[in-house]
Protein backbone atom coordinates (compact mmCIF):
# COMPACT_ATOMS: atom_id res chain seq x y z
CA UNK A 1 0.00 0.00 0.00
CA UNK A 2 3.08 2.35 1.01
CA UNK A 3 5.67 2.98 -1.72
CA UNK A 4 9.13 4.07 -0.88
CA UNK A 5 10.14 7.69 -0.86
CA UNK A 6 13.18 9.38 -1.99
CA UNK A 7 13.59 13.35 -2.01
CA UNK A 8 14.67 16.16 -0.89
CA UNK A 9 11.13 17.18 1.60
CA UNK A 10 10.78 13.65 1.91
CA UNK A 11 8.10 13.94 5.04
CA UNK A 12 6.23 16.35 2.22
CA UNK A 13 6.09 13.27 -0.16
CA UNK A 14 4.93 10.48 3.15
CA UNK A 15 1.92 13.42 3.15
CA UNK A 16 0.94 13.28 -0.62
CA UNK A 17 1.06 9.48 -0.22
CA UNK A 18 -1.13 9.57 2.58
CA UNK A 19 -3.23 12.06 0.83
CA UNK A 20 -3.87 9.80 -2.07
CA UNK A 21 -4.59 6.45 -0.04
CA UNK A 22 -7.26 8.58 1.73
CA UNK A 23 -8.59 9.97 -1.70
CA UNK A 24 -8.43 5.92 -3.15
CA UNK A 25 -10.40 4.69 -0.27
CA UNK A 26 -7.38 2.39 1.19
CA UNK A 27 -7.14 5.10 4.49
CA UNK A 28 -11.09 6.24 5.84
CA UNK A 29 -11.88 8.56 8.20
CA UNK A 30 -11.43 7.11 11.53
CA UNK A 31 -8.61 4.54 10.64
CA UNK A 32 -5.78 4.90 12.55
CA UNK A 33 -2.15 5.30 11.14
CA UNK A 34 0.66 2.52 11.90
CA UNK A 35 3.28 3.28 14.78
CA UNK A 36 5.99 5.88 13.42
CA UNK A 37 8.52 3.38 13.50
CA UNK A 38 6.20 0.81 11.46
CA UNK A 39 5.76 3.68 8.80
CA UNK A 40 9.59 4.37 8.16
CA UNK A 41 9.91 0.99 7.46
CA UNK A 42 7.33 0.82 5.04
CA UNK A 43 8.21 4.40 3.57
CA UNK A 44 11.54 3.20 3.32
CA UNK A 45 12.77 6.51 5.26
CA UNK A 46 14.02 7.86 8.86
CA UNK A 47 11.50 8.54 12.35
CA UNK A 48 12.32 12.03 12.21
CA UNK A 49 11.04 12.00 8.29
CA UNK A 50 7.92 10.51 9.52
CA UNK A 51 7.45 12.42 12.84
CA UNK A 52 7.63 16.08 10.23
CA UNK A 53 5.17 14.13 7.87
CA UNK A 54 3.02 13.51 10.73
CA UNK A 55 3.41 17.22 12.24
CA UNK A 56 2.34 18.19 8.47
CA UNK A 57 -0.65 15.75 8.09
CA UNK A 58 -1.94 17.73 11.26
CA UNK A 59 -0.98 20.94 10.38
CA UNK A 60 -3.30 20.63 7.04
CA UNK A 61 -6.20 18.73 9.00
CA UNK A 62 -6.04 15.45 7.45
CA UNK A 63 -5.25 13.19 10.93
CA UNK A 64 -5.20 14.09 14.47
CA UNK A 65 -3.14 12.94 17.52
CA UNK A 66 -5.01 11.19 20.58
CA UNK A 67 -2.99 11.67 23.59
CA UNK A 68 -0.89 8.93 24.00
CA UNK A 69 -3.13 6.31 21.81
CA UNK A 70 -1.94 7.33 17.94
CA UNK A 71 -2.65 9.35 15.06
CA UNK A 72 -5.84 8.99 13.33
CA UNK A 73 -7.58 10.16 9.67
CA UNK A 74 -9.95 12.78 10.95
CA UNK A 75 -13.89 12.67 10.63
CA UNK A 76 -14.28 16.05 9.22
CA UNK A 77 -11.61 15.86 6.18
CA UNK A 78 -11.58 19.34 4.27
CA UNK A 79 -9.99 20.34 1.15
CA UNK A 80 -10.28 23.81 1.55
CA UNK A 81 -7.39 25.64 1.56
CA UNK A 82 -5.54 22.31 1.03
CA UNK A 83 -3.04 23.53 -1.77
CA UNK A 84 -2.41 26.44 -0.12
CA UNK A 85 -0.94 25.41 3.19
CA UNK A 86 0.50 22.09 1.52
CA UNK A 87 2.80 24.88 -0.48
CA UNK A 88 3.58 26.91 2.54
CA UNK A 89 4.94 24.07 4.47
CA UNK A 90 6.69 22.65 1.30
CA UNK A 91 8.28 25.72 1.46
CA UNK A 92 9.33 25.41 5.11
CA UNK A 93 12.65 24.18 6.59
CA UNK A 94 12.85 20.84 8.11
CA UNK A 95 13.11 20.72 11.60
CA UNK A 96 15.40 17.95 12.19
CA UNK A 97 17.45 19.90 9.44
CA UNK A 98 17.06 22.59 11.46
CA UNK A 99 18.37 21.32 14.72
CA UNK A 100 21.01 19.35 12.94
CA UNK A 101 22.33 23.09 11.11
CA UNK A 102 21.96 24.12 14.99
CA UNK A 103 24.45 21.31 16.33
CA UNK A 104 27.42 22.52 14.42
CA UNK A 105 26.79 26.11 14.00
CA UNK A 106 25.53 27.39 17.72
CA UNK A 107 27.71 24.75 19.28
CA UNK A 108 30.68 26.96 17.98
CA UNK A 109 28.85 30.16 18.54
CA UNK A 110 28.47 29.64 22.18
CA UNK A 111 32.22 28.83 22.38
CA UNK A 112 32.89 32.05 20.97
CA UNK A 113 30.96 34.14 22.98
CA UNK A 114 32.64 32.61 26.16
CA UNK A 115 36.03 34.20 24.29
CA UNK A 116 34.89 37.46 23.33
CA UNK A 117 30.80 38.55 25.37
CA UNK A 118 31.26 41.77 26.80
CA UNK A 119 29.33 42.52 30.37
CA UNK A 120 26.39 44.15 27.95
CA UNK A 121 26.07 41.07 26.00
CA UNK A 122 25.86 39.07 29.31
CA UNK A 123 23.75 41.00 30.34
CA UNK A 124 21.47 40.90 27.34
CA UNK A 125 21.58 36.96 27.30
CA UNK A 126 20.37 36.92 31.14
CA UNK A 127 17.80 39.22 30.65
CA UNK A 128 16.66 36.55 27.34
CA UNK A 129 16.53 34.18 29.90
CA UNK A 130 14.55 36.05 33.06
CA UNK A 131 11.85 36.52 30.49
CA UNK A 132 12.02 33.03 29.70
CA UNK A 133 11.56 32.06 33.54
CA UNK A 134 8.66 34.51 33.75
CA UNK A 135 6.55 33.25 30.66
CA UNK A 136 6.73 29.70 31.64
CA UNK A 137 2.54 29.99 31.43
CA UNK A 138 2.92 31.53 27.86
CA UNK A 139 4.28 28.59 25.44
CA UNK A 140 4.19 31.30 22.31
CA UNK A 141 5.95 33.95 24.54
CA UNK A 142 8.62 31.64 25.88
CA UNK A 143 9.34 30.16 22.12
CA UNK A 144 10.17 33.88 21.24
CA UNK A 145 12.29 34.57 24.25
CA UNK A 146 14.17 31.17 23.56
CA UNK A 147 15.19 32.42 20.27
CA UNK A 148 16.01 35.90 21.73
CA UNK A 149 18.50 34.33 23.95
CA UNK A 150 20.32 32.21 21.10
CA UNK A 151 20.50 35.29 18.97
CA UNK A 152 22.06 37.22 21.81
CA UNK A 153 24.35 34.30 22.35
CA UNK A 154 25.41 34.83 18.69
CA UNK A 155 25.94 38.60 18.97
CA UNK A 156 28.11 38.02 21.97
CA UNK A 157 30.12 35.79 19.31
CA UNK A 158 31.04 39.22 17.50
CA UNK A 159 31.12 37.26 14.21
CA UNK A 160 28.87 39.12 11.35
CA UNK A 161 28.34 35.80 9.30
CA UNK A 162 27.53 33.65 11.49
CA UNK A 163 25.05 36.68 13.28
CA UNK A 164 23.84 36.21 9.81
CA UNK A 165 23.37 32.28 9.90
CA UNK A 166 21.95 32.37 13.29
CA UNK A 167 19.55 35.11 12.52
CA UNK A 168 18.07 32.96 9.36
CA UNK A 169 17.76 29.72 11.77
CA UNK A 170 16.14 31.54 13.82
CA UNK A 171 13.41 32.48 11.08
CA UNK A 172 12.92 28.54 11.03
CA UNK A 173 11.85 28.35 14.53
CA UNK A 174 8.83 30.63 13.81
CA UNK A 175 7.33 28.18 10.93
CA UNK A 176 4.64 26.04 11.33
CA UNK A 177 6.56 23.01 11.37
CA UNK A 178 8.27 23.86 13.77
CA UNK A 179 6.44 25.35 16.17
CA UNK A 180 3.33 22.14 16.33
CA UNK A 181 6.23 19.82 17.11
CA UNK A 182 7.98 22.29 19.60
CA UNK A 183 4.62 23.28 21.25
CA UNK A 184 4.30 19.46 21.78
CA UNK A 185 7.08 18.88 23.31
CA UNK A 186 7.20 21.77 25.92
CA UNK A 187 3.44 20.80 26.94
CA UNK A 188 5.02 17.90 28.52
CA UNK A 189 5.47 18.23 32.87
CA UNK A 190 8.68 19.20 33.51
CA UNK A 191 10.34 19.79 30.48
CA UNK A 192 10.78 23.63 30.28
CA UNK A 193 12.29 23.77 33.48
CA UNK A 194 14.49 21.42 31.90
CA UNK A 195 15.57 23.59 28.88
CA UNK A 196 15.61 26.00 31.27
CA UNK A 197 18.35 24.58 33.32
CA UNK A 198 20.62 23.93 30.64
CA UNK A 199 20.39 28.00 29.03
CA UNK A 200 21.49 28.70 32.43
CA UNK A 201 23.97 26.29 32.13
CA UNK A 202 25.09 27.67 29.03
CA UNK A 203 25.23 31.41 30.38
CA UNK A 204 27.08 30.67 33.35
CA UNK A 205 29.81 28.72 31.00
CA UNK A 206 29.72 32.43 28.81
CA UNK A 207 30.56 33.91 31.99
CA UNK A 208 33.26 31.74 33.41
CA UNK A 209 34.55 32.36 29.87
CA UNK A 210 34.71 28.93 29.80
CA UNK A 211 34.49 27.91 26.16
CA UNK A 212 34.75 23.85 26.18
CA UNK A 213 32.11 23.73 28.70
CA UNK A 214 29.74 26.61 26.25
CA UNK A 215 30.54 24.61 23.56
CA UNK A 216 29.22 21.42 25.25
CA UNK A 217 26.32 22.59 26.83
CA UNK A 218 24.51 24.10 23.81
CA UNK A 219 25.54 20.93 21.89
CA UNK A 220 24.47 19.06 25.01
CA UNK A 221 21.17 20.92 24.85
CA UNK A 222 20.39 20.71 21.53
CA UNK A 223 20.80 17.20 20.91
CA UNK A 224 18.31 17.13 23.89
CA UNK A 225 15.58 19.02 22.35
CA UNK A 226 16.06 16.77 19.13
CA UNK A 227 15.47 13.14 21.41
CA UNK A 228 13.00 15.30 22.97
CA UNK A 229 11.13 15.98 19.32
CA UNK A 230 11.31 12.02 18.65
CA UNK A 231 10.30 10.40 21.73
CA UNK A 232 7.37 13.15 23.05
Amino acid sequence: MFKKVQTQKVYMKIVEQIRDLIKEGKLKPGDKLPSEHILAEKFGTSRPSVREALSALEILGITESRGGKGNFIRNDLSSSSYEQKFKELQEEESPFELLETRKAVETEIAGLAAKKATKEEIDAIQESLDKMKNSLTNIPEIMEFDREFHINIARAARNGILLSIMTYLADGLKEKLWINLKEKSWGIPGRLQKYLKEHAEILEAIKKKDSKAARKGMYDHLAAVEQDLLNE
